[in-house]
């Protein structure tokens, strides 16, 4: 088999990888994501602070960490709102940033040096993070936010702008490489 056609088949599947990623953290509730970031804030803490107090045993299924917790009575962290918003913001824009690289690498499978595979990318990119806000308005305690999908594209720009980067200092490289050979 081909170089191209293993790339094309092997970008096809992380691009679904990723889309179903993105569609299954999109799916979690109210509470099931506070809980996802308020873990992943805990992590943090306990490294910096050398915290002995173990994480939850499971965050996702209403079991309570009393130290942890706001009150008894849940099973949300008791850290800020504002925190984990920021969490859950640099979340977004960092999934989307790996699905920019993700979807530059598919389109540049398909449409080799062509200039478009950028625009393509991003474009996808934000139809997709357009379809995610729609799909996370009919999940119970979420929210469908146009600054979300800002968000989501910004990512996405950034990782065609990584994916970019990359390919020019490739082509540079190899250049340089001919330029040697050839001397």
């Amino acid at each position: 088999m081909q170089k191209g056609k293993i790339l094309q088949i092997i970008s096809t599947m992380f691009v679904l990888v990723w889309m179903i990623t993105v569609f299954i953290f999109s799916s979690q509730d109210g509470t099931q994501t506070l809980n996802t970031s308020g873990a992943f804030i805990h992590a943090i803490d306990s490294t910096i602070n050398n915290n002995d107090t173990p994480q939850v045993e499971s965050h996702n299924l209403n079991k309570t960490d009393t130290v942890n917790t706001q009150d008894g009575n849940n099973d949300r962290y008791n850290y800020s709102e504002e925190l984990q918003t920021f969490v859950r913001k640099n979340a977004h824009y960092f999934l989307y940033t790996i699905g920019g690289i993700i979807l530059s690498v598919f389109f540049y499978a398909f449409l080799k040096h062509n200039k478009k595979i950028y625009i393509f990318a991003i474009l996808t990119g934000m139809i997709y993070a357009m379809s995610d806000e729609f799909h996370q308005r009919f999940v119970t305690g979420r929210t469908s936010r146009i600054t979300d999908v800002g968000i989501d594209t910004l990512g996405v720009i950034t990782g065609t702008i990584l994916f970019m980067i990359f390919i020019n200092i490739l082509i540079k490289s190899r250049k340089r490489k001919n330029l040697k050979m050839g001397e």
